[in-house]
C-alpha cells in the first residue's frame, strides 16, 4: 500500500443556507491513485452542500515511514528523522532520512510520541524537523475494513 496526499476544494454550509468554500487535504491509504480519488471524495461527500461539486485539487504520491495516530490528538505533524546505520562494507556510518506522520495536540506531545515510539530501536536516530501539517484525516485501509 501506498500514501496519497488529496487536496479538495467543496462549498460547505456554515448556517442558514449561508455558503463557504473549504479546502481540506487528506492523507489516503491506497493502492493507486484513482482509488486514493474515489476514497476522499466518499469521505468529503457527506459535507457538501447538496447540489455542488466537489473539486480534486491534487493529489500527490507521499513516503511516510510510520503513520502514529493519537484519537486524542487533534493536529498532524510530519517529522523527518535521521537514522544513523553503519554500512559495514565501508566500515563508515551512514544517514538515511525518513518521514513520520504523528497526529497529537502539540508539538511537544508529537516530540515525545516520535521518541516513544523509536525508545527501543537499536538505531540512533535524531529528529531533524517537526512541523504541522494541513492534513485533517488520515485514511488507512485498516480504518475502512470496519
Amino acid at each position: 500500500m501506498e500514501f496519497y496526499e488529496c487536496k479538495v476544494a467543496y462549498q460547505r454550509e456554515v448556517g442558514e443556507g449561508k455558503l463557504q468554500k473549504q479546502s481540506d487535504v487528506y492523507l489516503i491509504e491506497a493502492v493507486s491513485f484513482g482509488d486514493a480519488e474515489a476514497r476522499v471524495l466518499e469521505e468529503v461527500r457527506p459535507f457538501v452542500f447538496m447540489g455542488q461539486e466537489i473539486e480534486m485539487k491534487s493529489i500527490k504520491k507521499v513516503l511516510y515511514a510510520e503513520v502514529l495516530p493519537n484519537p486524542q490528538g487533534h493536529f498532524w505533524f510530519k517529522a523527518k528523522v535521521l537514522l544513523t546505520t553503519v554500512d559495514e562494507s565501508a566500515g563508515k556510518e551512514k544517514k538515511i532520512s525518513i518521514n513520520m506522520l504523528v497526529q497529537d495536540i502539540d508539538m511537544e506531545s508529537a516530540y515525545q510520541a516520535i521518541n516513544q515510539f523509536m525508545k527501543n530501536s537499536i538505531t540512533d536516530y535524531e529528529i531533524t524537523n517537526l512541523q504541522v501539517t494541513g492534513i485533517v484525516d488520515v485514511l488507512s485501509l485498516v480504518k475502512n475494513a470496519d
